[in-house]
């Protein structure tokens, strides 16, 4: 039986397991594929994002011309996003006739609008159905005016259970009846500190099943004290962040360690005392993610009984005392940032899996200035796979140090992310990596074609480039090189390359066949207005997103 002879039931269940980005190009190779993905795939599983701007052409759509069009689809989506540019939208029969034919579909909804009006919340009982509601405000009123509906209208999803607010006010909690009938799993409150006679109303009444949790407040001790007041809560991930400056709250963060043995995800945006730190690995015997900042960790073996943890963020003041000997080898992501300007190799000894290191030099210039190291990192993580030092962690001199690996001897990398400041191109010459698919290089200003030629050369299965901040090196011959090697090309950034100019878009045009991301801006050389720039970059049939300015 040939691949296409496949009934579209057993066709469906093996589109599901491609990645949604690569389902359209997916869809172009036959009229069958591109009927069963796009009337029963990207319904489903991928999110609509409905807004008055073409994401390529950047032309201005009529919002109403593009609800009706999606009103009359026999399928509806499951998650959308909606960018809603004015007031008057939502008074429109357009807006209001796409809920009535959609809202029963939708799972998930993202709202982004400028203020909260009643006309808004009048489509609110369409989504019964509902699971997840994301509302983004853009206003910059601290309060807003409160709708007369607001009660009715979110008391009318029953069915919700994922909650997230980024707004600059917390207008839509003044109702103390706020989803009475909902019960909420998970709670996401962002981008304000939530006061807590706002907070205590909703946690009364969803405490019994809420079970993810993030906010920010003032104070972290009042909200402890609320939170281990609830003998029913039962959280698995829970970020907090207060405003800092204040009293030490190590007793209730102990006290809620003791109450929540369950939580698999801890992210605490405050300053912890040792104390605090310590008691960890004794009361969170579960615990699978972690971030937090602390000036030290004196008892480092301590985490190496955390035998679920996978994912560790730790801002740390002071390593130097760090155990060489302690062994995390649960950890597969790590991320590192510490201000003190001298700083232990021993650290990187104690994660053996690592695939994933994001290291930030706080103190740019003084944090990597010992050559050991640079050796003991490069050698204790040859077999990560995304590997971050944007924050000018490494200067030339040291990568390309006798006694230390090279680059070319991370068989495994993937994904690059590197910044230096006096790179040339005998950097580049390190880079023989033939199974990288992104690469970022940031602020390196002695980069010529030489070493341009010798990268695409190595590296020819890169898919994403990001290239940054570079006045000479990268002119229009390397790009012109780039695009026509790197055959398997989908998202380019191109980010203050002054030596860049017209021409460049013409190599994109002629060579980029499979780009799908673009991003072209503060590139002084390139002198084409934004009109006929955009006109010209539309004619990559396959691109969907771009950013020009």
């Amino acid at each position: 039986m040939e691949l296409s002879d496949l009934p579209n039931e057993i066709l469906e269940k093996i589109f599901t397991f491609l990645p949604v980005n690569e389902l359209v190009t997916v869809s172009l190779v036959c009229s069958t594929w591109c009927d069963v993905i796009r009337t029963f795939i990207l319904p489903k599983h991928a999110v609509l994002h409905v807004r008055p701007v073409h994401p390529v052409t950047h032309q201005l759509i009529a919002m109403e011309t593009l609800l009706t069009e999606q009103s009359t689809k026999p399928y509806p989506w499951t998650n959308v996003k909606i960018t809603i540019p004015n007031e008057e939208l939502p008074g429109r029969s357009e807006f209001v006739q796409f809920f009535q034919h959609q809202g029963h579909a939708l799972k998930s909804l993202t709202l982004q609008y400028i203020q909260l009006t009643s006309d808004i919340l009048e489509v609110f009982p369409t989504l019964y159905n509902l699971e997840s509601l994301c509302i983004i405000s853009e206003s910059e009123s601290l309060y807003g005016t409160v709708p007369a509906n607001v009660e009715a209208a979110l008391t009318s999803l029953k069915a919700l259970k994922h909650l997230r607010l980024h707004l600059p006010s917390y207008t839509i909690l003044r109702s103390v009846s706020f989803l009475g009938g909902a019960r909420l799993v998970s709670l996401s409150l962002e981008r304000f500190e939530i006061e807590l006679h706002h907070l205590k109303p909703l946690l009364n009444d969803h405490h019994r099943t809420l079970r993810e949790l993030t906010v920010r407040v003032e104070e972290m001790k009042p909200l402890l004290a609320l939170l281990n007041s609830y003998d029913e809560l039962k959280l698995y991930r829970l970020n907090l962040k207060s405003a800092g400056n204040e009293d030490d709250f190590s007793d209730g963060l102990i006290a809620l360690y003791e109450r929540q043995p369950q939580l698999r995800s801890l992210t605490i945006g405050s300053e912890l005392s040792l104390r605090a730190v310590d008691a960890l690995p004794k009361k969170l015997l579960h615990l699978q993610e972690l971030e937090i900042i602390a000036e030290s960790i004196n008892n480092c073996k301590a985490l190496s009984e955390l035998r679920h943890l996978r994912r560790l963020t730790m801002c740390l003041y002071d390593v130097r005392a760090w155990d060489e000997t302690v062994q995390i080898g649960g950890v597969t992501e790590l991320s590192l940032a510490v201000t003190f300007p001298l700083i232990s190799p021993a650290i990187f000894c104690s994660f053996p899996n690592v695939y994933r290191l994001y290291l930030e030099d706080v103190d740019d210039d003084t944090l990597m200035r010992d050559i050991v190291v640079v050796r003991t990192l490069m050698e204790c993580m040859r077999n990560v796979r995304v590997l971050d030092l944007e924050n000018f962690v490494f200067k030339e001199r040291e990568i390309l140090n006798d006694g230390v690996l090279r680059f070319e001897e991370m068989e495994n990398l993937e994904c690059l992310k590197y910044s230096c400041r006096d790179m040339s191109d005998a950097s580049l010459l390190t880079l023989k990596l033939p199974n990288l698919r992104e690469l970022y290089l940031t602020h390196c200003p002695n980069v010529s074609i030489k070493g341009i030629s010798f990268l695409v050369c190595n590296c020819p299965l890169l898919e994403r480039l990001h290239l940054e901040s570079n006045k000479r090196g990268f002119e229009d011959d390397a790009l012109e090189m780039i695009t026509r090697k790197l055959t398997h090309l989908r998202r380019l950034v191109l980010v203050n390359l002054r030596a860049l100019t017209s021409v460049s878009l013409d190599a994109i045009l002629n060579n980029c066949f499979y780009l799908s991301d673009l991003t072209i801006t503060h590139c002084v050389g390139i002198t084409l207005d934004k009109a006929e720039a955009i006109e010209k970059l539309s004619g990559v049939k396959s691109l969907k997103n771009l950013i020009y300015s």
